[in-house]
């Protein structure tokens, strides 16, 4: 923060000893539940608008790197450099730093585009379990927690999504701990009789139905787009955490208030938006220990680490068993035409034999008829 007021130029009325009191407030335009005056929201965007500085790099330039975050790194048994596992990524919940992620930002810009994604970044795959094997952290937790928006630590896992949502299961890490965190995922599959269905009546959409903005179909960007398109429709802007779709403008500090309360009641299971037939769903067990500096260590990733001023977190896949779930309609196709008949016997008394014969007599008579015309004719 001393780095990031010490560039800027300062309007009449503001100097740097201001600046700094009313700075932190700069994150209500990322976390709901910051509290916040709107006078010194107000005279922050003017500072941020006084330097030309958005909100989004304000935010960026007052972010730890992930170098900074994370102080070592080892995947599958070996020490690896953390910036080339980790990037920062902008997310509902601020900056993260994201393993093996994508930013939901240029999946939506490319979409609106039409431009073909290609990832740039290496993916990193593991084929072992257990607790030795998959990712092991260092995290830093020498900052002085001033607030918990800004500067508390939050660990989160979403395996098989592009786009991080702490508070859906995020686990908060305190000084002086290991957290291990081990998971694995139940597969939930569609018979393929029930794919032909509407899905009002399957009750469910494929992922491969895009989205007005999104390339694919989920249930998080469905309930998504519906906070955006609430947003702008009543406040005629988007929130900084929010994706930006074409022509639409951010939520300055005077609409700030008007934007929380129009995305607040959206969730899953408020919205009309089903969930996906074809999905993962993650089942993670989390264990926590403290850290003691007077047990020496055997790993030699713990040398050199102070105890009290990091967090130790293990993620690693619990085992190889891959168990799937296969949804089935209940009423198809083949069942609705096995029913014909008795809907026929309930609406007009006969069976669909019945029927037939009616027809192939009707079809006869008709067929007298016309002989009869065409020999009078001739």
């Amino acid at each position: 923060m001393d780095n990031f007021l010490a560039k800027l130029n300062y309007p009449p009325g503001i100097n740097a000893t201001i600046a700094r009191r009313i700075l932190p407030q700069l994150s209500a335009f990322y976390s709901l539940d910051m509290l916040y005056k709107l006078s010194d929201l107000m005279r922050v965007e003017h500072l941020l608008d006084y330097n030309s500085i958005t909100v989004e790099t304000a935010g960026r330039l007052l972010t730890a790197t992930c170098e900074e975050t994370l102080i070592k790194c080892r995947w599958n048994r070996r020490l690896v450099n953390c910036s080339d596992l980790f990037e920062m990524e902008f997310t509902g919940d601020g900056f993260c730093c994201v393993f093996n992620g994508r930013s939901l930002r240029r999946e939506m810009e490319n979409h609106e585009l039409n431009i073909k994604q290609t990832l740039s970044r290496k993916k990193w795959y593991t084929k072992l379990f257990g607790y030795t094997s998959g990712l092991m952290l260092a995290i830093n937790q020498s900052q002085t927690l001033t607030s918990v928006d800004l500067s508390y630590k939050w660990v989160a896992l979403q395996t098989g999504n592009y786009f991080v949502d702490v508070t859906m299961n995020g686990t908060a890490v305190s000084p002086g701990s290991e957290h291990w965190i081990a998971y694995y995922t139940t597969g939930y599959q569609i018979a393929l009789g029930a794919k032909t269905l509407h899905p009002s009546l399957r009750k469910c959409n494929m992922a491969s139905e895009k989205l007005k903005y999104f390339p694919k179909y989920s249930q998080k960007y469905c309930t998504l787009e519906k906070e955006i398109a609430n947003t702008l429709d009543k406040c005629k802007c988007v929130r900084s955490n929010h994706p930006k779709p074409p022509g639409a403008m951010r939520c300055r500090a005077a609409m700030l208030r008007c934007a929380t309360q129009a995305m607040v009641a959206f969730d899953a299971l408020s919205t009309d938006c089903p969930m996906t037939c074809d999905t993962k769903k993650p089942t993670m067990k989390a264990s926590r220990f403290v850290l003691d500096e007077t047990v020496s260590t055997v790993e030699p990733f713990y040398q050199g680490l102070n105890f009290k001023k990091v967090t130790v977190v293990r993620v690693f896949i619990q085992s190889r068993k891959r168990p799937t779930v296969e949804r089935w309609t209940y009423y198809d196709y083949i069942d609705l035409f096995s029913q014909l008949g008795g809907m026929f016997s309930v609406f007009f008394g006969c069976s669909v034999l019945t029927l037939l014969a009616l027809l192939q007599i009707i079809w006869r008579a008709l067929y007298r008829r016309c002989l009869q015309f065409w020999s009078s004719t001739k």
